[in-house]
């Protein structure tokens, strides 16, 4: 069951993000708001997504939510879990890698 909501104006595309965090590791962020997570990427190996590529995010050491290749450019994710603000730091911070 999908539950993305509205769309997102982002500059790069999941390919691009999942890259960078795959070669760099994890990565300690701030989305917009001020909210400290860690956003690293990973292969699935169960569920429906099972196989799939997949940035993780973390807040308090603790997973929050997964943003799968369906759910980039959208507000939240496949679960209904509320990605945007993640979205927005992953994108600024793949703008300034080269």
């Amino acid at each position: 069951m999908r539950h993305h909501q509205s769309q997102k104006h982002l500059q790069n595309d999941f390919d691009r993000v999942w890259g960078l965090l795959d070669a760099f590791g994890r990565q300690p962020l701030l989305t917009p708001k001020g909210h400290e997570f860690v956003a690293f990427a990973a292969v699935t190996t169960r569920g429906s997504h099972k196989g799939e590529r997949v940035v993780r995010i973390q807040r308090d050491s603790q997973e929050y939510a997964r943003i799968y290749p369906c759910c980039w450019r959208r507000t939240t994710n496949c679960n209904g879990t509320r990605i945007g603000g993640y979205s927005d730091a992953l994108d600024s911070w793949c703008g300034l890698q080269p």
